[in-house]
């Protein structure tokens, strides 16, 4: 009985990549240096996770989103052989602060809040995500949370049990949609049912059968039509 959907927004609601290509592109033409864009990028994106998974696993709280991409973006220029310029580190806030979304999401998101109701679930500051959620994918979520209200980043289990208290939903009435199978597989740990926007064609953790998403996807346009025609499952 889904009541309530909660959305990743870094990588499923958002195109991270897309969205920060100026910046990478900028840094690797000053440096004159071989690595492609889309190399620099991967390796960024496992550094960061590893940067908030550090902070989780030393018990630091939560040092913050935008913190911890900056962090990453420092650590894979070096690895390349680069050294990022004021002029670099200030381009880089910038492309955060204007992240795209994917072109299917908006909607999306329409169709699905004729059933459920919609709540933003994010690694991200409490006040970015808003700016986010109302200047960049300009849509009214019901509610909007932080891990913030935890301070520890997902897949921490806190992060979900504590999203239940907050919306009053309980955790089988639930379902967080995500890109990040860490998200997914936290989600299903702590009771909540889970869907897996595979955008990135990616291979799903190895975990057991209990732990795997109740609904595998490619994009928002497959998440609606399963979600909002499938009323037998999920109503």
């Amino acid at each position: 009985m889904i009541k309530a959907l909660t959305f990743d927004l870094f990588g499923t609601i958002l195109d991270l990549e897309e969205s920060t290509k100026g910046s990478i592109i900028n840094i690797i033409k000053n440096n004159n240096s071989s690595v492609a864009p889309s190399q620099f990028w991967a390796f960024l994106r496992h550094r960061q996770r590893i940067e908030q998974y550090q902070d989780n696993i030393l018990d630091l709280g939560h040092s913050g989103y935008l913190k911890t991409v900056k962090n990453a973006f420092k650590y894979t220029a070096r690895k390349f052989n680069m050294e990022p310029s004021p002029k670099d580190l200030s381009l880089w806030d910038e492309n955060w602060q204007n992240l795209i979304p994917f072109s299917d999401v908006f909607d999306a998101l329409n169709s699905l809040s004729k059933k459920f109701k919609l709540i933003a679930l994010s690694n991200g500051e409490e006040k970015f995500l808003k700016h986010l959620a109302k200047n960049r994918i300009k849509f009214n979520f019901d509610a909007i949370i932080s891990v913030e209200e935890v301070g520890a980043f997902k897949p921490y289990s806190g992060v979900y049990r504590k999203t239940s208290l907050i919306t009053k939903y309980p955790l089988s009435e639930l379902m967080m949609v995500s890109a990040n199978s860490f998200d997914t597989l936290g989600a299903k740990s702590c009771g909540m049912k889970a869907t897996y926007v595979n955008r990135y064609d990616l291979p799903y953790e190895e975990c057991h059968e209990m732990l795997k998403p109740d609904l595998t996807v490619n994009n928002f346009i497959e998440l609606s039509n399963k979600l909002t025609r499938e009323e037998d499952i999920y109503v």
